[in-house]
C-alpha cells in the first residue's frame, strides 16, 4: 500500500512509499482511508522541530471505510463508514483509562507520531476508538472530527462554557474557529480575535455564525474587545494561538474570576504568565489538551445535527501523489490542508 513516511529525523525527509498492509489485531480494525488531513503536528514533525522515532507513517486525522475487522471486535463491520480516535494503544488499567482520559494515559501510544498513521491507503486501529459517520457527513467532514473534538474538549469538558457566558477565543486558525463554533452552539457570546492580517479568517468566522471578530493590534483597548463590558472583563478566555502576546492580553480580557483555557502547544518555546494578576483576579488557568470517547461522540453529533461546518475550513485539496506540495502549502499557508488518500 502507498504511505507517506518521515524516514529519517531532521526537516524533511518524506517519502511516499509502498509499504506492507496492516493486519488488524485481536480488537482492531482496519479503515481504508479516504480523506485524511494535516494537522499542525504534522508539520511539526515534517520539518524536525517534534522529535519522532522513523522510519513512521504520519497522520492521524482521516476518514474511511472499515475494510476488515479482527478477532473479538463487536459493534463494528465491514463497510461503515467511520472516523477514529487517535489512540494506538492504551494500557486500559491505570487510574487514567479507567476514568476514561486514555489520552492521558502514561503508555499511550498514538497513530502518526508514535505508531503508523493515516496518510495511507490503510491503518489499522482499536476498535473502540471507530465512529460511525452519521447520514449526511461526508468523508471531508468526518476527516476533521478529530480537530473538532479537540475543540469540543476545551469548550465543554474543560472550559465548561454555560448558556449567555461573554467567551473570547484568541487565534482564528483551524481549532480556534472550531473551539468559537462549539462555543457558540452552547449559546454563548462568542468573539473571534487575531490580529489585522487574519481579515480573511474574521470573514470565516462571521460566515461560520461566529458573531463578532476582533484585532487585537488594532483595538483601541481591550474593552472594546470584550464587547463593552464597561471593564468587567469577559467570562472565558480560550487561547488557541500560543503567541505570548496573546496570552498576556487574553488574561488582562478576563474579569474577575474569569477562566482561561490553554490550547494551544508551543513546541520549543517558553510563555511567560503574570501570577500576580492571576492570583489577585483569582483567575482561572485550565489547559486542555487532546480529546477523549465523549469529545468525538460530541462532535459527530454537532456534525450531524448542522451546529457545526469544517468543510469551509480546508483551503486546499491535494491527491496523496503531491503530498510534498500539500505540507509545503499546509507549512507556508496556515490553512487547513486535506490529502485525499482514496476513491468512493
Amino acid at each position: 500500500m502507498r504511505a507517506v513516511v518521515k524516514t529519517a529525523t531532521g526537516p524533511g525527509a518524506l517519502e511516499l512509499q509502498e509499504v506492507d498492509r496492516p493486519v488488524p489485531d485481536r480488537g482492531q480494525v482496519l479503515v481504508a482511508v479516504r480523506t485524511a488531513a494535516l494537522c499542525g503536528t504534522d508539520v511539526h514533525i515534517a520539518r524536525g522541530s517534534m522529535p519522532v522515532r522513523p522510519p513512521l507513517i504520519l497522520g492521524h486525522e482521516l476518514a474511511g471505510i472499515v475494510a476488515e475487522v479482527g478477532a473479538d471486535v463487536i459493534g463494528v463491520h465491514v463497510g461503515q463508514r467511520v472516523t477514529t480516535e487517535t489512540d494506538a494503544s492504551f494500557c486500559g488499567v491505570c487510574a487514567f483509562c479507567l476514568a476514561g482520559d486514555q489520552h492521558l494515559c502514561p503508555s499511550r501510544t498514538a497513530i502518526g507520531t508514535s505508531s503508523p498513521g493515516g496518510l495511507a491507503d490503510f491503518v489499522a486501529i482499536p476498535a473502540s476508538g471507530v465512529h460511525p459517520l452519521p447520514d449526511g457527513v461526508d468523508f471531508l467532514a468526518g476527516a476533521l472530527t478529530e480537530p473538532l473534538a479537540v475543540a469540543v474538549r476545551a469548550v465543554v469538558e474543560r472550559g465548561a462554557i454555560e448558556t449567555g457566558e461573554a467567551v473570547v477565543v484568541i487565534g482564528p486558525g483551524t481549532i480556534g474557529l472550531l473551539v468559537a463554533q462549539v462555543a457558540v452552539s452552547r449559546s454563548a457570546t462568542v468573539t473571534a480575535v487575531g490580529l489585522a492580517r487574519h481579515e480573511a479568517r474574521f470573514r470565516l468566522a462571521r460566515e461560520l455564525g461566529i458573531p463578532r471578530t476582533a484585532a487585537l493590534d488594532v483595538a483601541a483597548s481591550l474593552d472594546e474587545i470584550a464587547g463593552g463590558r464597561d471593564g468587567l472583563g469577559v467570562d472565558v478566555v480560550i487561547e488557541c494561538s500560543g503567541a505570548p502576546d496573546a496570552v498576556a492580553a487574553g488574561l488582562r480580557l478576563l474579569r474577575k474570576g474569569g477562566r482561561m483555557i490553554l490550547v494551544a502547544f508551543t513546541p520549543g518555546r517558553t510563555v511567560p504568565m503574570d501570577l500576580d494578576l492571576v492570583v489577585q483576579r483569582e483567575l482561572a488557568v485550565v489547559a486542555s489538551r487532546g480529546k477523549r470517547s465523549t469529545c468525538f461522540r460530541i462532535a459527530l453529533d454537532l456534525l450531524g445535527r448542522g451546529r457545526v461546518r469544517t468543510s469551509p475550513l480546508v483551503s486546499h485539496r491535494f491527491p496523496i501523489d503531491a503530498y510534498a506540495a500539500a505540507f509545503e502549502t499546509a507549512e507556508q499557508s496556515g490553512t487547513k490542508v486535506v490529502v485525499e488518500v482514496g476513491g468512493g
